[in-house]
């Protein structure tokens, strides 16, 4: 198929599951919503470099495509764009885009390779999903976020570099990426970069630990990093820590007490589910808090009972915990 106009417009050629090959022309600027859905026949595509935006599932589940250059006029690929393209084995993101939506290459199992560009600035939840034969990525130092589960289900991924200009994290983002080569220290395994190996604490080297002295120079702790470590009694989140993943210290049922920095920004859910009901809590009116010697009252986790009739939330708190 050659085409000829200025933009492909939404559904415009979905579900033609007959055409091979697309040529498009030089003055095309957008290519619409569900332009190529479900080409199950399409192998390849030329992109000209008038293009802007490749917008939400343009090429979704167009399972027979085997690779496409995006040129540098693009600057979002846009959610589901090529979710489904599990014929998919590499692709190269210009320096011209800045962010990578939700889902946008999920399910492309076949990608061995992706180089991902010095303009980078997000990484949306499940961008890589289910990409199960990529191996190695390094993420570029422009990266400030990575949302949740973007590389779940990279079950051959190795190698991952992430760089210190990450700021926000979300959850599961390495769900059952089982080949994951981790750095160690104390009785934890860490993600990070040359610079900084123990950038984001992902999880602990067994279940049954009694301690752990997680390294200064952590951020992140990871969703489920402690998870069901049951004999763990007292732990210590040094300074710089931002960020305590969702369940992060669940079902920790000894644990009795907790320093968290003024650092911290966020609190996943669940982080302190079940850990020890007579944990050293720190107590101002009719709550119980978690904090540090500077500020005891930075989390309220939770009232003294449920038959209160008011609280009075002390003015240094910055988190109210869940439930």
């Amino acid at each position: 198929v050659t085409i000829t106009g200025g933009k492909i417009l939404r559904d415009a050629f979905a579900n033609c599951n007959m055409i091979s090959s697309i040529i498009l022309p030089k003055g095309i600027t957008n290519i619409g919503m569900d332009a190529f859905a479900s080409c199950t026949s399409l192998t390849s595509i030329e992109i000209p470099n008038s293009v802007i935006s490749i917008d939400f599932t343009a090429f979704y589940n167009c399972s027979s495509l085997t690779s496409i250059t995006i040129p540098n006029s693009v600057t979002s690929i846009e959610s589901y764009a090529f979710s489904g393209c599990s014929s998919l084995t590499n692709i190269t993101i210009p320096d011209s885009v800045t962010s990578i939506g939700d889902m946008a290459f999920c399910g492309c199992s076949t990608l061995t390779s992706i180089t991902l560009p010095d303009s980078l600035t997000s990484i949306s939840d499940s961008a890589f999903n289910g990409c199960s034969s990529l191996t190695s990525i390094t993420i570029p130092d422009s990266v400030t976020s990575i949302d949740d589960m973007a590389f779940r289900f990279c079950g051959k991924l190795t190698n991952i570099t992430i760089p210190d200009s990450v700021t926000s994290i979300g959850d599961d983002i390495f769900e059952f990426c089982d080949s994951l080569n981790y750095n160690e220290y104390g009785n934890a395994y860490y993600l990070g970069n040359a610079n900084n190996p123990y950038l984001i604490l992902i999880d602990t080297k067994y279940t049954t630990i009694y301690d752990c002295n997680i390294n200064s120079n952590t951020k992140f702790i990871y969703s489920n990093a402690f998870l069901n470590c049951s004999k763990l009694t007292r732990i210590i989140i040094p300074d710089g820590v931002t960020s305590i993943g969702s369940s992060a210290f669940r079902n920790c049922s000894k644990l009795l007490d907790i320093i968290i920095p003024d650092s911290v920004t966020r609190i996943g859910g669940r982080a302190f589910e079940n850990i020890y009901s007579n944990a050293y809590y720190n107590t101002f009116d009719n709550a119980y808090y978690f904090g540090n010697t500077s500020n005891p009252y930075l989390v309220l986790i939770k009232a003294k009972n449920t038959l209160i009739t008011n609280c009075t939330i002390n003015s240094n708190t910055k988190f109210i915990y869940s439930n």
